[in-house]
């Protein structure tokens, strides 16, 4: 370990003061068994590609400063972990499991580049970013401890709404939730995926190939006037592993073929559906007729008149 790591290892642990604290620890660590010639700094390289991020390590096993590691010792190693969505999850949710608190689904959107309020597809992979609880050991500033943790004086507004804080410092004692969502375990280095992830992985990946034939098929049949072909197209289809916009399009277009072949109820389950996948969607007013209009209206759709 070089002096330049020690030294900012040695300060970050004096000025910040950490403890561990994460959401879940079974979820967000993993157990490592030292092994001769381990350091701190080679496993940081070895899971984190960074061995500056040894700091995360010693906060994951309370020790105070720098120190060899013994053949044999186990350790925590944090990580941030990808998880397999399924069948109904939502940001929320998966927030209140993950990070503590529901209200944290709108950072794990973020954390993943999606809409706080986007319908999830099963099978789709999201990454949840691992906790660690900053102390104040005096007064001190969001910005100054989001420069610490992220290199950033702006981050200070994410610690600040992450935490419901309605203040940008902190006294002596106070306790805030830092979301390492930068740092990512290596791949080589993740435990193996259980197998229901990989088995919603790999039907969502059918369900997309299945969906990227079918929906021009289903379009042209359509144009044709060919509704039984419209939903030999689309009815094998799980939109549940689609995206919401792609989803919706899919269940518009079976609804409408319901409806022209006078099945209103199943009609109306479909449109349902769409909108469960994506809630805004809206029916061109142009594209289908005033009976499928109405139909989709009862369902709790709204036109797009434009």
């Amino acid at each position: 370990m070089t002096r330049l790591i020690l030294a900012m290892m040695a300060v970050a642990l004096m000025a910040l003061a950490l403890l561990a604290g994460p959401a879940h620890a079974d979820r967000d660590t993993v157990t490592y068994t030292v092994r001769a010639g381990d350091s701190l700094a080679l496993l940081a390289a070895e899971y984190y590609g960074d061995r500056t991020h040894a700091v995360f390590i010693m906060v994951a096993n309370k020790m105070q400063h720098p120190r060899p590691l013994k053949p044999g010792e186990k350790l925590r190693i944090p990580v941030s972990r990808e998880i397999t969505v399924a069948v109904g999850d939502s940001f929320e949710g998966l927030a209140q499991a993950y990070l503590g608190d529901k209200r944290r689904g709108v950072y794990l959107a973020e954390f993943n580049g999606m809409a706080p309020r986007a319908s999830l597809a099963a099978g789709r992979t999201l990454t949840i970013p691992f906790h660690v609880v900053h102390t104040a050991v005096g007064a001190e500033t969001l910005a100054s401890i989001a420069s610490a943790y992220f290199g950033d004086s702006k981050s200070a507004a994410l610690l600040r709404g992450y935490n419901f804080l309605e203040r940008d410092a902190l006294a002596t004692g106070d306790t805030i939730v830092v979301p390492i969502n930068h740092v990512k375990v290596r791949a080589s280095a993740m435990p193996p995926i259980d197998a229901e992830s990989k088995a919603r992985t790999e039907k969502r990946r059918q369900m997309i190939e299945i969906a990227t034939r079918a929906l021009p098929r289903a379009e042209e049949a359509w144009r044709a006037a060919n509704y039984a072909e419209v939903k030999r197209e689309l009815i094998a289809v799980d939109l549940d592993f689609l995206d919401g916009d792609r989803a919706a399009l899919m269940g518009q277009l079976l609804g409408a073929s319901y409806v022209a072949q006078g099945d209103e109820v199943s009609a109306r389950a479909a449109f349902q559906r769409a909108l469960e996948r994506a809630p805004k969607t809206t029916m061109s007013s142009y594209r289908y007729s005033p009976r499928i209009a109405d139909v989709w209206t009862k369902a709790g759709g709204q036109l797009d008149r434009e």
